[in-house]
């Protein structure tokens, strides 16, 4: 066996020791940079369905100003077709720029998005026509506990794209739930996702608009949400002007706790290399003392089982992180 191949079955393989993908149909099955050697670190594949007959979404991205070689790419098929899979996708992203969208690498990928499953939550996978299968699956574990822990809530999740945490939040029982975000595709698509779960649209509304518009909106109305969700992008551009993550956390989790309820849970996560955990935190800390509100950490986020570091491996390998924290 070569070693790429090696690399690859290892993964897999330790994805079946920890039992990972048990009641899973959406699991990180190769995470290069904690498992790739060489130019195998530049690369992600992830997995949608059962463990037999599912579909793939392969990301390489570009390093030293080349991608995989197709006889490289070729590897990855083969190791695909020995795993029984219907198809995948290809994306690759440049360090700079907008990414092309994915492109068939084995089999033929299905043109409508899919439902899968994800520990009793049920969510619509895109693989063609977009940038991004519409789940982010480091945030497992978050929704995990949101699923836990917010019976009777009021929640409002920002930045919500397809609405992976707000169905995780209404499986807990929340009493309603919130779905705010810029591009009204998003939204279209997180009510599919909550029907798909067979929730009621009487307990939930969902927004296109801009945080920084809406937040003070609320704050000023006196609205207030037991649980506030902020997971922003790195950038973003809206009508009250563009957000960045390593200029504007102090400010938007200033207008976040303005509308958190007494013991509520404030729950905040960036997935980005260039913010360090001291420097998120010292933000946080800021937003928190111009607001005269204390905070406690309940709940740590961090990356899965499923996206393993090497030791000693560098801030940028462990780009997620964040916290449960709660207003006390």
């Amino acid at each position: 066996m070569s070693q790429v191949l090696q690399q690859l079955e290892s993964a897999w393989q330790l994805r079946l020791k920890f039992k990972l993908h048990l009641g899973n149909q959406a699991l990180r099955v190769f995470h290069g940079p904690g498992e790739g050697i060489g130019g195998f670190r530049s690369v992600s594949i992830d997995r949608f369905g059962d463990v037999k007959g599912a579909h793939f979404w392969v990301t390489v991205w570009e390093e030293d100003g080349s991608f995989l070689s197709p006889e490289e790419l070729k590897l990855i098929s083969s190791f695909l077709k020995s795993k029984d899979a219907a198809s995948a996708v290809l994306l690759r992203r440049p360090k700079k720029g907008t990414p092309d969208e994915p492109v068939p690498l084995l089999g033929l990928p299905p043109q409508e998005r899919i439902a899968i499953i994800e520990n009793d939550l049920r969510f619509k996978i895109q693989l063609l026509g977009t940038r991004h299968p519409g789940l982010f699956l480091d945030h497992q574990p978050l929704r995990q506990w949101l699923a836990q822990n917010l019976d009777r809530k009021r929640v409002l999740n920002t930045f919500a794209y397809t609405g992976s945490l707000s169905v995780a939040a209404q499986k807990s029982g929340a009493d309603s739930v919130i779905t705010l975000d810029l591009s009204a595709p998003s939204i279209a698509w997180a009510k599919e996702n909550w029907a798909l779960n067979g929730f009621s649209f009487a307990r939930a509304e969902f927004m296109t608009g801009d945080v920084f518009e809406w937040l003070p909106k609320w704050a000023k109305r006196g609205e207030r949400f037991d649980c506030v969700i902020l997971d922003p992008p790195s950038f973003s551009r809206g009508k009250k002007g563009n957000f960045s993550t390593s200029k504007d956390l102090k400010k938007l989790h200033e207008l976040a706790l303005g509308v958190l309820s007494p013991d509520g849970f404030l729950v905040t996560s960036i997935n980005s290399a260039k913010v360090s955990r001291a420097q998120y935190e010292k933000e946080i800390a800021a937003a928190a003392s111009a607001t005269s509100v204390k905070l406690k950490m309940l709940y740590e986020i961090e990356l899965p089982k499923s996206f393993p570091t090497r030791p000693q491996a560098p801030p940028s390998d462990r780009y997620l992180k964040g916290w449960v924290l709660k207003r006390c």
